[in-house]
């Protein structure tokens, strides 16, 4: 064992897991155990997850706790501490607080009994939510937040319930927070400037939701497998293509449109065995005729559509026409751009039509733009071996 390894913590409690993201978990333990002890602590008050999570090897550790019923002195305490608080207009926020306000003057002091290892380079937690969370996840998070600073271990909060909500105290403790979704990494980097606010890519974005299922994990797995076997560096843009010989060409005007924007791109084109014309596989037929455009893109790779989980690993489908794969990527919030000149553009969810070239590039920018704004867990975890430094 490399002694001089980094170790990140990671603290899971009772409604923050389900089986997918454990079996996710367990991926990106064994995915980064080269460079990176990932461990897994849960508090005594979440036991009853350690059979679930057995398979982590977690660590249970216990709480200590000192609370003041209905304390009259504690409720002043706290007014005392919002004294200098003001609402936008200048009223004090203490003035307007009643005891019902303040639970009721209730003094709660929860501490981790956690011994601090050497090379502990990051606690990661989930960030809790009033709509949501329970008073317990509350304490026991801001214990954690509380025993980290004393120990000069930075905390990385995450997503799971949303964050593009108007509560953000909590999210303004971490001294990082991971998001899983655009919405919540855009207010959070307006709101927080001066945070480290990351945004995952799609793939380990959709583990994290109590909807998650095997195509999720699936979907991640083929992501860093292709990843690594076609050498796709992080920062390039990856489109699906769910192709069709019966509308070759419209693939290749598509192709066309897009090339401009190539050398930042790899395309996906999914493939089905029975679309073989003559002697030609479908395979050999994109190969042959889109010759001169493939030369133009960075990469491409060909995947099988019986495997559709595989299009989780890019960042947008991008289809000639709606079809079975367009229906499987709006069920599973997979961004689509339709490109069809023969139809009226619509915006609906996930899905984007488009019937002018121009607008199909602009729609391309716009995935190649938020692109550059994901990063995923494996390279987070490196950024806190090496101390945390300022994001972009």
């Amino acid at each position: 064992m490399n002694a001089n390894k980094k170790k990140i913590l990671w603290l899971i409690q009772s409604n923050q897991i389900t089986s997918t993201i454990c079996d996710f978990l367990q991926l990106l333990q064994n995915r980064t155990k080269e460079i990176i002890d990932l461990s897994f602590i849960v508090p005594e008050t979440s036991s009853d997850i350690l059979d679930k999570t057995k398979n982590l090897s977690p660590t249970c550790f216990k709480l200590s706790s000192r609370f003041a019923t209905k304390s009259y002195q504690g409720f002043l305490a706290k007014k005392q501490i919002l004294s200098k608080t003001q609402f936008p207009q200048g009223l004090a926020v203490n003035d307007v607080l009643l005891l019902d306000d303040l639970g009721g003057g209730n003094v709660t002091q929860t501490t981790l009994n956690i011994k601090k290892q050497s090379n502990t380079c990051g606690l990661i937690l989930q960030i809790p939510t009033p709509l949501g969370s329970s008073d317990s996840e509350e304490r026991v998070f801001q214990a954690a937040v509380v025993w980290a600073t004393q120990n000069q271990i930075p905390i990385i909060g995450y997503e799971l319930l949303p964050l593009d909500i108007r509560w953000t105290l909590t999210t303004s403790l971490p001294d990082g927070v991971i998001t899983k979704s655009r919405e919540s990494h855009d207010y959070l980097k307006e709101i927080l400037d001066h945070k480290n606010i990351w945004l995952l890519p799609l793939s380990e974005a959709s583990i994290f939701s109590s909807t998650s299922s095997n195509f999720h994990l699936n979907g991640v797995k083929a992501s860093y497998h292709y990843k690594t076997t076609h050498k796709i560096p992080e920062d390039r843009t990856v489109l699906y293509l769910p192709h069709n010989v019966a509308i070759t060409y419209e693939y290749q005007e598509m192709l066309k449109i897009i090339a401009p924007m190539g050398k930042k791109i790899h395309l996906m084109f999914g493939y089905g065995e029975d679309q073989v014309r003559g002697a030609h596989s479908q395979n050999q037929m994109i190969e042959t005729i889109y010759k001169n455009e493939l030369n133009l893109f960075a990469s491409y790779s060909f995947h099988n559509t019986n495997s559709l989980w595989e299009m989780l690993m890019a960042d947008s489908l991008v289809a000639c026409s709606a079809c079975f794969q367009t229906d499987v990527a709006q069920a599973k919030n997979i961004p689509t751009i339709i490109y069809d000149p023969m139809l009226k553009p619509i915006t609906h969810g996930f899905k984007l039509r488009v019937n002018k070239a121009e607008s199909l590039q602009r729609a391309i920018k716009d995935v190649i733009t938020l692109r550059t704004k994901q990063m995923e867990l494996g390279t987070i975890f490196m950024h806190l071996a090496k101390r945390l430094p300022d994001n972009d």
